[in-house]
């Protein structure tokens, strides 16, 4: 009876864990490894580091999905397997600062005023970014860059319809004009439109004869055209028997040649007229005129003496 008193008093002694069993090359265990705590699954974000497999082991069907969860896909590395990833539930708030997407202040905003009217849109200030200021403005000067091509395009365009000039006198005309019916036959000739093409060469030419201003130029082409002889008998109205130089073609053609000049392309018609009237009332003192009738006023003078 004293033996069984002791072994009621004597405690039994606790059976130590027996260890999981561990993967090996030969027999491969599927079981799965047990999945976390809930509540730790949702306040851990990192996945279980990978262990490594053999191929070997890998199971013939796909792991079953979690209900907390899902698993990843395993993912190969030569002989080595990772396992699965633990996942855990996505949150929509972000953890930290870093995951929060904030939106980029915009930029300064332009405003582009164009240049060009199209339709309604008017010339008003555009709001745009700073890109949108660029591209406009290089619009605006492309733009800007066609119409002035456009121009000289037209402007070249109108010049080929009609023949350059050439600086040449006409070969049926003397010059310069001697008598007054050579005057009467070159007013006829100006009328003549067959001759336009040769007037137009003519008025170049006359304008090639130079001078240092207007007044020079004027009195170079009528000393070109009227030999002094002929310029005693023409006059601006008409009057005392001559010639109106006033009502002539010949007066047209005076004042294109002159404004042909590069000193005298300003000119006014009332200045080059000045000047023409001036040269023909100037005419009968030239060519030696002025001394002929200081000879005959002295002649007189001594008959009268004498007698």
């Amino acid at each position: 009876m004293a033996i069984k008193r002791r072994c009621h008093n004597v405690l039994p002694c606790p059976v130590p864990p027996i260890p999981p069993p561990t993967p090996d090359n030969e027999a491969c265990q599927t079981t799965a490894r047990p999945l976390l705590d809930q509540r730790q699954t949702e306040s851990y974000f990192t996945a279980a580091p990978p262990a490594p497999l053999s191929t070997s082991c890998m199971p013939s069907s796909p792991l079953p999905h979690s209900s907390v969860g899902h698993f990843d896909t395993m993912h190969f590395q030569d002989d080595f397997c990772s396992g699965p990833q633990v996942a855990t539930r996505v949150s929509h708030t972000p953890s930290s600062s870093m995951g929060q997407i904030s939106a980029t202040p915009l930029p300064d905003e332009h405003f582009f005023r164009p240049t060009f009217r199209l339709g309604k849109t008017g010339t008003g200030p555009i709001p745009c970014s700073a890109a949108q200021l660029h591209i406009l403005t290089l619009l605006d000067y492309v733009k800007e860059q066609q119409t002035a091509i456009a121009a000289a395009v037209n402007n070249l365009a109108a010049r080929l319809g009609t023949e350059a000039p050439v600086a040449e006198m006409p070969k049926d005309i003397s010059i310069p004009l001697t008598t007054v019916p050579e005057v009467e036959e070159f007013e006829e000739w100006l009328k003549d439109s067959r001759n336009s093409q040769a007037k137009q060469n003519m008025i170049s030419a006359l304008g090639a004869v130079g001078g240092q201003n207007t007044k020079r130029v004027t009195w170079n082409i009528l000393s070109r055209l009227y030999s002094d002889a002929v310029a005693k008998q023409i006059n601006w109205k008409g009057v005392n028997g001559k010639k109106c130089f006033k009502e002539m073609l010949r007066r047209s053609l005076l004042i294109r040649a002159v404004r042909k000049n590069q000193s005298s392309t300003n000119a006014a018609d009332s200045e080059i007229d000045s000047y023409a009237i001036r040269w023909f009332n100037l005419a009968p003192d030239r060519g030696g005129g002025r001394k002929e009738r200081s000879r005959v006023k002295e002649a007189l003078t001594e008959m009268a003496h004498g007698n």
